[in-house]
């Protein structure tokens, strides 16, 4: 609301602006801010082509106006300007003065009365389209504000003040794609505008196009470094182009200033975390938890750090103190027992959840939190037999049975999990996801017919569903099938959620399969910042190098993915064997 007010009072003398007084744009293409002239002349009587007025008292009550409005007298400028609306009554100009000056009263009522008066007699004036659509926001009809605001600036895309106004409002109501257009319109006016290219930048990011991005937060902080925020979306953008470091160093210029951004804090931490920084991260993880002693994963984030960075008996007092914050919860149990696994423990990590499982013998959680904590440390026999165990508690949830079927199939027992797939999906034969899970399942075991008929059957049921299509391209280009076929489908999931990375994954993937390597590069660099550096993704993309002949940065990303130590960790450390050797 302030923002319009503000608008409205700083833009006096535009509103009175005819075409024939706006300045031209400079010849040769320069950019430059359009100012309004400071003459006060009188403006068309009926519309904006530059007419005289009805009578000279009437021209003398708008001058008189015009001088005590200047002056900051606005009641009564005012007054003289219904002095003349009297004398002249088909004046579109004087119907847009006043209604500009009711808004500076704060009169928003009045001013959408006379705005929608003016527009009566030219549904064209882009000035009662931009007060029309003000006073609507300032009057709680927000919803009907944009369209004439969006209006004005179609009819007259170089008043910076109403393209500012409209990209406000359109940002109330949630409508990120207007907004951004008026910021985009604004800096063709005005090219040193900093806040609209730090929106730009963030509509930018928020897409996912942060090459882009870069650019625009960058211009943005030419123009405005103060500006709040700038330092952080600067980091933003730098960390999900896999500048790590330099995000770091921007989060902390941030929270120098923002203390208390504690959002910003944690996002540090895992950064840190990702640089193997581990003291640094051990410190602001405290200040993280300091801000907020009741919020357990940030207990659970310490904790880990503690163990990892040798702090011993603080880490086992903090995991205590999760198991102790809330014992009936199986939720606090759990990252207790996440803790343990991931620092060296993980069979105390199993007994701890086994007794919960004892203490709480009707909680299906007890058997759930013992699978999860045996997988954890490594005992998937164990694991299996804890979920066996919660599909009896509960023999008609889902839940357990999807659980027995992963822990099966993570313990490579294939045929087994195959068969809970297959029950899952005979109880619910028109739910597409079990055909993925089934899918999924055949694919690992070798049986790639298997998987592409499962993905075909979920596409069946659900044809324009992403996550069925993702699945199905990136099978058949995985294993060099129907490679056409699969880019189709990757393209239609990519349409849908096209910052995505898993689809930006495969998508460069088959690219890759297809032999557009300088494609396929663009893309999985991409995929790698939209993942946070997901090892198959950095697999891909090492691959791609490789072929490139980028020895250096395959070897790097083949590194990276290999210490994340997932699934695919003993192929990535055959390709890294296979390279040869730096000279």
């Amino acid at each position: 609301m302030r923002i319009l007010l503000l608008t409205l009072a700083l833009a006096g003398s535009a509103v009175a602006q005819t075409p024939a007084e706006r300045p031209a744009r400079p010849p040769g293409g320069t950019r430059s801010r359009a100012v309004p002239s400071a003459v006060v002349a009188a403006p068309a009587p009926a519309d904006t082509s530059g007419g005289a007025f009805a009578s000279e008292a009437a021209l003398r009550n708008y001058l008189n106006a015009r001088l005590l409005e200047q002056g900051g007298k606005l009641s009564e400028a005012l007054g003289e300007y219904y002095r003349a609306l009297s004398l002249d009554p088909g004046s579109a100009d004087l119907l847009v003065r006043i209604s500009q000056v009711c808004a500076q009263l704060g009169d928003h009522g009045r001013a959408l009365e006379f705005a929608e008066r003016a527009l009566a007699r030219d549904p064209n004036d882009w000035r009662a389209l931009w007060l029309q659509g003000a006073s609507r926001f300032s009057t709680g009809r927000a919803a009907e504000a944009l369209a004439p605001l969006e209006r004005a600036c179609e009819l007259d895309s170089t008043q910076v003040e109403v393209l500012r106004t409209t990209a406000r409002v359109a940002e109330t109501l949630g409508r990120a794609d207007a907004a951004e257009r008026a910021w985009r319109r604004l800096v063709w006016v005005d090219e040193d505008d900093g806040e609209a290219w730090f929106q730009i930048a963030a509509a930018e990011a928020r897409r996912g196009e942060f090459e882009a991005a870069q650019a625009s937060v960058q211009r943005a902080n030419e123009l405005n470094p103060a500006r709040p925020g700038l330092l952080f979306l600067r980091g933003w953008v730098k960390e999900r182009l896999g500048d790590v470091n330099g995000a770091i160093e921007l989060y902390q210029g941030h929270l120098e200033v923002h203390v208390d951004d504690v959002g910003t804090r944690r996002r540090l931490v895992s950064l840190l975390v990702r640089s193997d920084r581990l003291a640094e991260a051990y410190t602001e993880s405290k200040r993280v938890m300091q801000a907020d002693p009741r919020d357990a994963e940030a207990l659970q984030v310490h904790a880990d750090l503690a163990f990892k960075t040798k702090h011993v008996s603080e880490a086992e007092r903090l995991v205590t103190q999760l198991r102790s914050r809330s014992p009936e919860d199986p939720e606090n149990v759990a990252r207790a027992v996440v803790v343990l696994a991931r620092n060296g423990r993980g069979r105390e990590a199993a007994r701890i959840a086994d007794q919960w499982g004892v203490d709480h013998p009707r909680h299906v959680a007890g058997p759930l939190l013992a699978v999860r904590a045996w997988s954890a440390a490594g005992v998937p026999d164990s694991a299996v037999a804890r979920a066996r165990a919660a599909v009896a508690l509960a023999p008609d949830s889902t839940e357990p049975r999807r659980l027995l079927a992963r822990t099966l199939q993570d313990a490579g027992r294939y045929d087994q999990a195959e068969r809970e797939w297959m029950s899952l999906r005979e109880r619910f034969p028109r739910e597409p996801g079990y055909a993925l899970d089934l899918g999924g399942c055949r694919e690992r075991s070798g049986d790639v017919d298997g998987a592409v008929t499962a993905g075909r059957e979920a596409l069946r049921l659900a044809p324009d569903w992403a996550p069925a299509q993702n699945f199905l391209g990136y099978i058949l280009a995985d294993h060099g099938r129907e490679l056409s076929e699969a880019r189709r489908l990757i393209e239609r999931a990519l349409a849908q959620d096209p910052v995505n990375g898993a689809y930006v994954d495969s998508f460069g993937w088959v690219l890759y399969r297809l032999g557009q390597l300088t494609e396929a590069r663009t893309q999985l660099e991409r995929a790698v910042r939209l993942t946070d550096g997901d090892a198959v993704v950095r697999e891909h993309l090492g691959d791609v190098y490789r072929d490139l002949r980028m020895t250096p940065q395959a070897r790097e990303q083949y590194q990276l993915g290999e210490a994340a130590r997932g699934e695919n960790q003993k192929r990535i450390a055959g390709k890294l064997k296979a390279l040869p050797e730096p000279k």
